[in-house]
């Protein structure tokens, strides 16, 4: 019952993001080719990769990408897939979206609750976010043109984050290793990014350290540059939906221009980057697939 009660929770939510993002977007739901969906709630069979296809009026045909178990890293990974998955298919268009497990949801474990248990017990609430990926030909001015993706995890961190399913619900935990991920990851993006200077970043607030650990690896100014991951912050860690959340907070304040990146960690130490300029002048980007719509 509490994992029924957590799924609906979500649905409702994820439902109303969706279509708020198509609309932005002025697409409807017959439009969309793609759909990749992450989400932490549960374990739910059918899951949040089909049930849409009925509750928005989606094609029976359309593409499902579904990685559940991405978590906090579910926003960027939707993102990079649903770009991969456009690549070379003009004028179709892809919504990527991410969940974050609702309290109720995330009970202690089987045991006396830990420290961690407690933490994260009232960590995590409610959120769902939705975003809209089109492959045109020709950007327009307020466009995110994503360049380039990338994703990787680094060696020997698989017990880094975890999550565990019981009699009780749903427990996550994290070792030390996790408060070390930007220090892990950072390397391995610079070298992605091959001498490409960074001029903003959107990073994912999973904690103050987090944040300026990130920021300073990339070279930023980790008190001018992480602003918006931490007034995103600022009202709890919305998990995967946060990499939705900073990119639509960094375009709404409009004062990015040139190239960025957004990174997030989860599970694993799973990183995933997108390379995005601004567009304020309508230029082409590349032939990439662009963003008309927002998180």
């Amino acid at each position: 019952m509490r994992s029924r009660a957590a799924y609906e929770s979500v649905r409702g939510r994820s439902a109303k993001a969706a279509r708020e993002a198509l609309e932005q977007a002025e697409l409807g739901p017959q439009d969309g080719d793609v759909r990749v969906t992450t989400h932490t709630t549960s374990w739910t069979i059918p899951g949040l990769d089909v049930d849409p296809v009925g509750w928005l009026g989606l094609r029976p045909d359309v593409e499902r990408i579904g990685p559940a178990t991405a978590a906090c890293a579910g926003g960027g990974h939707a993102l990079v897939h649903a770009t991969r998955a456009l690549r070379g298919r003009p004028g179709e268009a892809g919504l990527g979206g991410g969940r974050r497990e609702p309290v109720h949801a995330l009970p202690p474990g089987p045991e006396l609750p830990t420290m961690q248990d407690v933490l994260y017990g009232g960590l995590f609430g409610d959120s769902a976010g939705a975003a809209v990926v089109s492959a045109v030909e020709e950007a327009e001015a307020g466009d995110l043109v994503v360049e380039d993706v990338w994703e990787m995890v680094p060696p020997d961190s698989s017990r880094a984050y975890g999550g565990v399913v019981h009699e009780g619900g749903i427990s996550f935990d994290s070792g030390k290793e996790a408060t070390t991920a930007p220090q892990r990851v950072t390397p391995y993006l610079t070298e992605w990014l091959d001498g490409r200077p960074v001029e903003w970043a959107a990073v994912h607030p999973g904690g103050p350290g987090v944040i300026s650990a990130t920021l300073t690896g990339l070279g930023l100014d980790a008190a001018t540059a992480g602003r918006h991951a931490r007034d995103s912050l600022t009202g709890g860690n919305p998990g995967g939906v946060a990499l939705l959340d900073v990119p639509a907070r960094t375009m709404t304040d409009g004062a990015v221009e040139g190239l960025g990146v957004a990174v997030a960690y989860g599970p694993g130490f799973i990183a995933a980057g997108l390379c995005r300029r601004a567009v304020r002048s309508g230029a082409a980007g590349r032939g990439r697939p662009a963003g008309p719509g927002r998180a």
